[in-house]
């Protein structure tokens, strides 16, 4: 990845802060001067092949803080593109293992699951399992054995599907659980997961772009050419707002909203789930025109790809109240993806979007925090996710077949 010394200086200071370490006591475990420390943090030189390798692995930084003082030093042969090197690799390793280390057992010593937060005690959940089922495929290691986990998993379903700790629809829960099912076992068919998918949406779903977005990944993974998968796509579609001629995803659409804002978490999410569409031959002109605008909207987007937060009231059953649920959305992986598919992505905006995630990453956990400080595990799913399609959509022509590197 291409960066620049000062990139370099923030990053070594973000791994210094992040460890409650003073400038002297970092100079000293490495054998300089503390101005010497000073002058990397600034960004005004760079440290020597030797010194990034002990800042590296002081910090347990997986090489990420090698491969950036080397990108900065030789920024024309870094040219644009992202590479699959051992530090990405180690990186997903270490998230897998994080997150093994971090699985609730029972008594028998076998898995049943994950917590939303993985810092925390309790029980696990059912959508935190989904998601620690689902980035456990992603990183493909270390295994663990989670047919256990699995099989009750699949037992929890409802008439509505899949249900956090309240009754009533939950599609985003439904979504991630229906995920996980269908890439881990074959207890769920296609048409039990289109069902349940189908019973966990209501109207004020259609109205909730990320809701439609989830619903759709999941099912396009299961049927591309379903009707509920046509109909998804339409009820998402419809969500846009125009922005200045733009047609974009806010983070909702119903009658009277007073100034909305394009926001890029959702119009990202939007995107992905669309491009699945589209790659599982659902050609449709109307759909991939959306995703190019969309597309090129967040290449040339000047903001930071920050998280954002939305809270839905889910309709309960029976004339109850609904139930509020603060969703969070980690922008700059959904970003990543998005740009990992483009035609044509600048290299400052491809670092952008990496130094965003990247930012959130803590090396000594393998895994990646909420700016509270919490550890959600739907964040590290959201990551490795990313980083991956990142990995496979720029590589080095090195690691291309030799007619594709010509």
């Amino acid at each position: 990845m291409v960066t620049t010394p000062e990139q370099v200086g923030d990053e070594l200071r973000r791994l210094r802060k992040a460890a409650h370490e003073t400038q002297a006591d970092v100079a000293r475990i490495v054998g300089v001067s503390r101005a010497n420390l000073t002058q990397w943090e600034t960004g005004r030189y760079l440290p020597s092949t030797d010194n990034a390798r002990l800042l590296d692995d002081h910090f347990r930084a997986a090489n990420m803080l090698f491969d950036l003082v080397e990108g900065a030093r030789s920024p024309a042969s870094a040219g644009s593109v992202v590479t699959t090197g051992g530090s990405l690799l180690e990186v997903l390793r270490r998230a897998g293992h994080s997150l093994a280390g971090h699985v609730i057992r029972d008594d028998d010593g076998q898995a049943v699951g994950w917590r939303h937060n993985l810092q925390q005690q309790g029980e696990q959940t059912t959508l935190a399992t989904a998601y620690g089922i689902s980035a456990m495929i992603v990183v493909g290691e270390p295994y663990i054995g989670l047919h256990n986990v699995v099989v009750d998993l699949y037992e929890k379903r409802s008439e509505f599907g899949w249900q956090g700790r309240s009754s009533g629809r939950r599609p985003e829960v439904t979504a991630a659980v229906v995920d996980a099912l269908s890439q881990a076992s074959t207890l769920l068919s296609a048409d039990e997961g289109l069902h349940y998918l189908e019973r966990s949406l209501d109207g004020y779903s259609r109205t909730r772009p990320f809701l439609l977005a989830t619903a759709l990944r999941s099912a396009v993974r299961l049927r591309p050419d379903a009707p509920l998968t046509r109909k998804l796509a339409d009820d998402l579609l419809a969500t846009r707002l125009d922005f200045d001629g733009l047609l974009l995803w806010g983070e909702k659409k119903e009658p009277r909203l007073v100034a909305p804002e394009p926001s890029a978490a959702h119009t990202a999410r939007a995107v992905v789930a669309l491009r699945a569409l589209l790659r599982g031959g659902g050609e449709r002109s109307d759909v991939r025109d959306a995703v190019e605008t969309a597309t090129q909207w967040l290449i040339e987007r000047a903001h930071p790809d920050d998280g954002v937060s939305e809270e839905l009231a889910l309709p309960q059953p029976g004339g109850r109240q609904p139930v509020r649920v603060n969703i969070k959305h980690f922008t700059a992986a959904w970003v990543l993806q998005v740009l990992a598919e483009a035609p044509h992505v600048p290299t400052a905006r491809l670092s952008r979007a990496l130094g965003s995630l990247w930012e959130r990453h803590e090396p000594s956990l393998g895994l990646w925090a909420w700016g509270s400080g919490d550890l959600p595990i739907w964040m590290t799913l959201d990551a490795v996710t990313a980083l991956r399609a990142a990995a496979l959509a720029f590589a080095v022509p090195a690691l291309l077949p030799p007619n594709a590197a010509e």
